[in-house]
C-alpha cells in the first residue's frame, strides 16, 4: 500500500471541521454509497464567470461566507467544495478521495447547469491537488486554472507530516502536482506568498516552470505567507484580471 493511502499519512494531513453556514445554493454530491460531498454555490446573476474553488486544509465551506462578497466584486460566482468529513460532507478524508471526488463534483455541476459558461477551477494549498487533478483532464472545457499556495512535490508534502518518501512509484505519480501540471494547457495563474513557511515559494516556481501552458503567469506576493495571503492588496484584482483576460482571449480567438 502506498504511504499516501496510509492512515498515518492521511490522519496527519487532514484536519476536518464541522460547521453550519448561510443559506445559499446547497448541493450534496454522491461520491459513493453513504458518502456525500457538500458544495455551496453563491448565486450571482451579474457574474461574468464562475470559479469552482477547492479550499485549504483546516478550512470549510462556511469560512467563505464572509469572503464571497470580494469574489462577487470581481464579477465571480463562487462555488466552494468541502472534502469528505469536512463541514457538512460525510465520509473520511484521504488524498486519493480528494482527487477522485473532484471529478464527481465537476460532473454534477455540469449535469445540473450550475457552472457559468465561462468557468475556472481554483485550488488553495491542499486544494491545489484537486484543482490540478481535475484541470489536467478537463482543460478543454474550462477557461483557466488558478493555483494559490499550492504544493509541487508530494515527497515534500509527506516530509512535512514526518514521513520519509525517497521517490514515488509510478502509481503514486497521481499525487504529484509538479508533474501533472504539465498536462494543463489552458491559461494558468499561480499565486504564492513570498514569506510562506508551510509550502515554500520554490514549489510555486517549480510548478510554474513545469507548466506547459502557452498562457501562464506567476504572482509572488511580498510580505505575506500561507494563511494571510488574502490580505495582500492585489489578491482579488489579480484573480479578476486573470479571469477576464482569459475570457477575452478566448473570445477574440473564436472571432
Amino acid at each position: 500500500m502506498s504511504i499516501f493511502d496510509s492512515e498515518i499519512f492521511n490522519n496527519n494531513l487532514f484536519f476536518p471541521r464541522r460547521g453550519g453556514g448561510q443559506d445559499a445554493d446547497e448541493m450534496f454530491v454522491n461520491a459513493e454509497q453513504d458518502v456525500q460531498i457538500h458544495v455551496r454555490r453563491y448565486p450571482n446573476q451579474q457574474a461574468h464567470f464562475s470559479i469552482l474553488y477547492f479550499h485549504g486544509n483546516g478550512e470549510i465551506v462556511a469560512d467563505y461566507d464572509d469572503i464571497e462578497p470580494m469574489f462577487r466584486n470581481i464579477g465571480c460566482e463562487l462555488i466552494v467544495c468541502d472534502y469528505r468529513g469536512y463541514g457538512k460532507s460525510s465520509g473520511r478524508s484521504t488524498l486519493r478521495n480528494l482527487l477522485s471526488d473532484s471529478h464527481k463534483v465537476y460532473e454534477y455541476l455540469n449535469e445540473h447547469n450550475k457552472l457559468n459558461k465561462n468557468h475556472f477551477i481554483m485550488g488553495r494549498s491542499l486544494g491545489s491537488a484537486a484543482a490540478i487533478e481535475l484541470s489536467s483532464s478537463v482543460a478543454s472545457k474550462i477557461k483557466g486554472v488558478i493555483i494559490e499556495s499550492g504544493y509541487g512535490d508530494p515527497c515534500a508534502l509527506a516530509a512535512r507530516r514526518g514521513l520519509q518518501v525517497d521517490r514515488l512509484t509510478p502509481e503514486e505519480r497521481i499525487f504529484d502536482n509538479g508533474e501533472k501540471i504539465r498536462d494543463i494547457d489552458c491559461p494558468l495563474l499561480i499565486m504564492h506568498g513570498k514569506e510562506d513557511r508551510i509550502i515554500s515559494v520554490e514549489e510555486a516556481q517549480e510548478n510554474y516552470t513545469n507548466a506547459k501552458s502557452k498562457s501562464k503567469q506567476i504572482a509572488i506576493f511580498e510580505k505575506v505567507g500561507h494563511n494571510d495571503i488574502l490580505c495582500f492588496p492585489q489578491y482579488f484584482s489579480t484573480v479578476g484580471e486573470f479571469c477576464n483576460s482569459a475570457i477575452k482571449k478566448e473570445y477574440y480567438h473564436d472571432k
